[in-house]
């Protein structure tokens, strides 16, 4: 059987679809992927699978190898994509050969240049626009569209795996978002990515929820949003969880996020928190925390791992993502047997994260992250936070929390 090499699998997938990067991939993009390998091979590969392939899943091994079914599917697949036409040979004379190619290059020019100068045909081929992208939860999202232009069924995707298709002959639809935060709504053919909009729908408070392991698409909110709001902390204890989730799974994450348009820029800002998740909280063993800054163009992502198990580690600003396999993020995996005071300051497209006031790990990035949209805490089990202080960059407090007061300037 032909050699499986799992990075020239994943490569040659990506960089032939018009999808948006691996980390936004929804389930709809699995399924899909799933369902055209089946059309081309005539093998079945799950998209639970697939998602395990790529990373979207944790794996009981770091040299993880799927089936032997499956690597020999994906390399049929992947050589289905590199088939070309052969080209038929053309019998010219040399002289004519160098004036066909210039004037073939001046036609590129010429319509380099007209397409240039007016609007691209792929632009003009559909409209999709959103007249209320930010607003107070609940509340109904206006979208405008055209796709009569399009053969093909378009649809689109306005909540995670939720799909609605788009008659061609209306121009627009409605959605009810009922609950806070931050969708990327996409617009699709079952061939490709049209276009994404997000949307924004905030709260000036707290709401909490759990997710199955590795499918934070999966958040589910509370249906009482009291019960983890102790004298001093934000904690769930886990046996008032399981009365508040239907489908348990004994593998979950607990997860608390305030979706808001702060009007502060993270790329001057300071953050600092207190957190813990251990055995004394009763949380499962990996005791992982998650916390995740959201900007208009970007993220901060910082995964704290107990002792030893820093290949789960996770440190991401802006473009720059890094992950435990493949790099040194032994600075994130710490003792979680008491509280951990964690601070991250940015400044010049620089970033900085202490841990007990000592610096832990810095980095620089390019694209700037612009203004913060929402904080986002996921525990693997139950964790517990109990103070949270925002500052802009004149050391001015916009947002504070100590679970006693909230302070929102």
């Amino acid at each position: 059987m032909k050699k499986f090499d799992p990075d020239k699998i994943k490569r040659s997938i990506i960089e032939s679809y018009n999808w948006p990067v691996l980390e936004e991939w929804t389930n709809f993009h699995f399924k899909e992927l799933s369902k055209n390998i089946e059309e081309k091979t005539g093998d079945r590969i799950s998209d639970e699978t697939l998602k395990r392939v790529f990373g979207k899943r944790k794996v009981s091994s770091e040299n993880y190898q799927p089936q032997a079914f499956t690597q020999h599917a994906l390399n049929k697949y992947i050589d289905s994509l590199a088939k070309k036409e052969p080209s038929k040979s053309l019998k010219i004379n040399l002289p004519k050969i160098y004036i066909i190619s210039f004037l073939l290059i001046l036609v590129i020019l010429l319509l380099g240049l007209l397409l240039t100068k007016y609007s691209p045909f792929q632009a003009q081929a559909f409209l999709f626009s959103c007249e209320n992208k930010r607003d107070e939860a609940p509340f109904t999202a206006t979208f405008k569209y055209d796709v009569s232009k399009i053969k093909d069924s378009v649809f689109c995707s306005f909540n995670h795996n939720q799909e609605t298709f788009l008659p061609p002959d209306k121009k627009m639809v409605n959605y009810f978002y009922s609950e806070p935060g931050i969708y990327n709504v996409f617009l699709y053919t079952r061939a490709k990515t049209l276009d994404t909009i997000s949307v924004i729908s905030w709260t000036k408070e707290w709401i909490a929820g759990c997710f199955p392991n590795n499918q934070p698409e999966l958040f589910k909110p509370f249906q009482n949003q009291s019960f983890y709001r102790l004298e001093h902390f934000f904690y769930s204890p886990p046996e008032q969880l399981k009365t508040q989730v239907t489908n348990w799974q004994a593998n979950y994450w607990t997860s608390y996020r305030c979706t808001y348009p702060f009007e502060k820029s993270l790329d001057s800002l300071t953050f600092q928190t207190r957190v813990q998740n251990n055995a004394t909280s009763g949380s499962l063993s990996c005791y992982d925390i998650d916390i995740v800054l959201t900007a208009e163009s970007g993220v901060v992502n910082l995964r704290f791992t107990q002792l030893k198990c820093s290949r789960y580690a996770t440190f991401q600003v802006s473009e720059k993502k890094l992950d435990g396999e493949f790099n040194d993020l032994s600075a994130f995996s710490v003792d979680m047997s008491d509280w951990l005071d964690v601070k991250v300051t940015t400044k010049n497209n620089y970033i900085q994260i202490f841990l007990a006031g000592e610096v832990i790990f810095e980095s620089d990035y390019v694209y700037s992250l612009g203004k913060l949209l929402e904080i986002k805490y996921s525990f693997f089990g139950s964790g517990k936070i109990d103070s949270i202080e925002l500052k802009d960059k004149q050391n001015n407090t916009f947002y504070s929390n100590d679970f006693n007061k909230t302070v929102l300037n």
